[in-house]
């Protein structure tokens, strides 16, 4: 059960852009553990999911915001808005929604260890993917991974987007579930 270091990283970048006031305050609280990963957190390396993910999203959510999952989906939508720059940014400028999210077969595995989705279905102005296994039963990480894909969504030139994920592992479902519509 792992994650790369670029996830890590944005959350730490996430704080200090969106409440730097309060990061020292976070980083203050933050286990041994998290801050050696923090210190070291290289973008391709893998790390343990509770020290790289949930404690320092749960720790930011509990400083700054009265909704969790509000906290994780923001800091997913950041995510994806500063891995999506260079020259991903003209991959995805380019790239069609059906496209994009397609190959969230693959993104995901490049980030979060182990992990296993499926697109059930998709038409040109909607999808629904099926994720079966993810690295830890979280809502945080299920917000981050639907922030993350609402705003590379957006990225791509989404109008009218609607993201929601009536399914969820953390809640006991045998699947995480997203559905995706848009104009």
């Amino acid at each position: 059960m792992k994650v790369r270091g670029s996830v890590t990283k944005s959350i730490e970048e996430f704080i200090k852009i969106n409440h730097a006031d309060g990061f020292d305050k976070w980083y203050s609280k933050l286990t041994p553990e998290c801050k050696e990963i923090l210190s070291g957190a290289g973008s391709t390396k893998w790390y343990p999911v509770n020290e790289g993910v949930l404690i320092p999203t749960q720790l930011m959510c509990d400083l700054f915001y009265d909704d969790p999952k509000k906290g994780a989906w923001d800091s997913g939508r950041y995510s994806a808005k500063s891995a999506l720059t260079g020259v991903y940014k003209v991959f995805v400028l380019i790239s069609t929604p059906t496209f994009l999210l397609k190959r969230a077969t693959r993104i995901i595995s490049t980030f979060y260890d182990p992990s296993e989705l499926e697109v059930a279905s998709t038409t040109n102005k909607s999808m629904v993917i099926l994720y079966k296994t993810l690295p830890a039963k979280s809502e945080l990480i299920e917000c981050r991974i639907a922030g993350w894909m609402e705003q590379a969504l957006e990225m791509c030139g989404c109008k009218n987007l609607s993201v929601t994920a009536p399914k969820s592992l953390a809640k006991g479902d045998d699947v995480f579930e997203v559905n995706i519509k848009w104009d």
